[in-house]
């Protein structure tokens, strides 16, 4: 028998940025402008399948409240006709510009091409005629060549690009420009001999502090390679010499080791730099079908880079802001646990805590545990066909912090100020039971629990 509309809705999340109706994926044109923060994102709102793309839109003045404006980029020129795919915005002469990849099918497949969006307001938006900018992809790269991220420096604008070899590797091409109109191909910024996936999307390049940062989100990862997932989002740390034209990196890490996080992308914002990501991967379910709607984007993190050239995510520190009641302040001991109505919430756990593990059920059954000891962390859920894992190495004598942030339908997990990150959607039912059961007693650790809210 068919349940009823009213049986299968559930909360919406408060304090992630959702579509008001329809499909939402990659984060895209992260921008503060004018002392407001936009925030565009891939966007069907008549189709929960990405469908008839396009860039939604959302404002803020305190990265908590967004209001949603009308949409920025619709599908409807020949070079787009079939998706306003990933790109990124710059502010050039006190305007907006949007670069972003125009996606077009074909009998033999498609053809990507790199576009020019400008507006006066940030709000309204007018196609460059003279796009497509960059028509073709460079020589030994396939038509998969995709999600501009740009950036000025030095009077000269750069642009990354995600691609292909034709060899099936994944790599990251990069352009130079004076006026935003003309590009001029540079060469490889970062590749693969094809143990880092097919097809590298969504490139982020940042500097932090004085380190460069190359982000970007791998496809076609395969078991035999060592990743437990065919997409996933990494980084790698170096430097950018830009006379020579070469990116000097380290080895690839893997960004957050959750189950549902991709596509992320770095908003400047003075000395900060905040990242959001799409909170899911590409086939994910996501339950909230039955609402209307698909798929969020993760809170807004603070980016840092620590001694060991390892990228830190931590929550910003305007989430703060939302805890309007604590529901449990207690020192937990060697076991713990306690009962809780499933609603926006944020544990902080701090102390000194050499082995731990904490476990998540609804009234129904467990829902998740993490377990932390000596050398790894493992993420162990229940998810649409079993339990699954996730594991990331851990190189910390003890576990310091950890902080959770809950909302309905989600679950981020930092531990020690954002070394490690796990991103997964959950669906509990009922109320939530957590439990605790350390290696021992630490005297001087401490649970705090905070209701939130906007």
């Amino acid at each position: 028998m068919q349940k009823k509309k009213a049986e299968m809705t559930m909360n919406k999340p408060i304090y992630h940025i959702t579509p008001e109706k329809g499909w939402m994926n990659d984060p895209n044109g992260l921008v503060e402008y004018n002392g407001v923060y936009h925030v565009f994102y891939q966007a069907d709102p008549e189709h929960l399948i990405n469908e008839n793309i396009g860039w939604g839109h959302k404002i803020s003045s305190d990265l908590l409240h967004w209001e949603e404006c009308q949409p920025a980029l619709l599908p409807n020129q020949s070079y787009d006709r079939d998706g306003c795919f990933t790109g990124s915005a710059v502010i050039k002469d006190d305007k907006m510009y949007l670069l972003y990849t125009g996606h077009v099918n074909q009998e033999s497949g498609y053809i990507e091409t790199q576009n020019l969006a400008v507006s006066k307001d940030g709000i309204h938006f007018e196609k460059y005629d003279g796009n497509p900018v960059i028509k073709n992809p460079p020589a030994d790269t396939t038509m998969r060549f995709r999600d501009p991220k740009i950036w000025e420096k030095n009077g000269n604008y750069y642009a990354v690009i995600g691609g292909e070899t034709e060899d099936k590797c994944g790599k990251v091409v990069y352009y130079r420009s004076r006026d935003l109109q003309e590009y001029t191909y540079c060469g490889v910024f970062a590749d693969s001999d094809g143990s880092i996936g097919n097809m590298w999307e969504c490139p982020n390049f940042v500097q932090i502090g004085n380190t460069d940062v190359l982000i970007i989100s791998p496809k076609g990862l395969e078991k035999e390679n060592g990743f437990s997932a065919s997409f996933e989002s990494g980084y790698m740390t170096g430097k950018m010499n830009y006379e020579e034209g070469m990116f000097s990196h380290a080895s690839y890490k893997k960004l957050d080791h959750g189950f549902d996080f991709y596509a992320p992308q770095v908003m400047e914002c003075g000395d900060r730099k905040i990242l959001f990501a799409w909170f899911a991967i590409p086939d994910s379910p996501g339950k909230e079908m039955e609402d209307g709607w698909r798929h969020l984007l993760t809170i807004p993190r603070e980016l840092k880079v620590a001694s060991d050239n390892s990228l830190l995510m931590t929550p910003i520190e305007e989430l703060k802001k939302l805890r309007t009641k604590v529901l449990e302040k207690t020192v937990p001991g060697a076991s713990w646990n306690c009962n809780i109505e499933n609603q926006p919430l944020e544990l902080l756990l701090t102390g000194r805590y050499e082995e731990l593990c904490f476990e998540i059920a609804d009234k129904n059954e467990p829902l998740l545990e993490f377990t932390l000891k000596k050398d790894n962390i493992v993420l162990k859920q229940k998810r649409e066909d079993g339990w699954q894992i996730r594991t990331c190495s851990y190189y910390d004598d003890i576990m310091r912090k950890m902080q959770i942030y809950m909302d309905y339908s989600t679950i981020e997990v930092f531990i020690n100020d954002g070394r490690y990150v796990f991103s997964s959607r959950i669906y509990p039912v009922g109320s939530l039971d957590f439990r605790i059961n350390a290696a021992a007693d630490n005297e001087d650790g401490s649970l705090e629990i905070y209701s939130l809210s906007l």
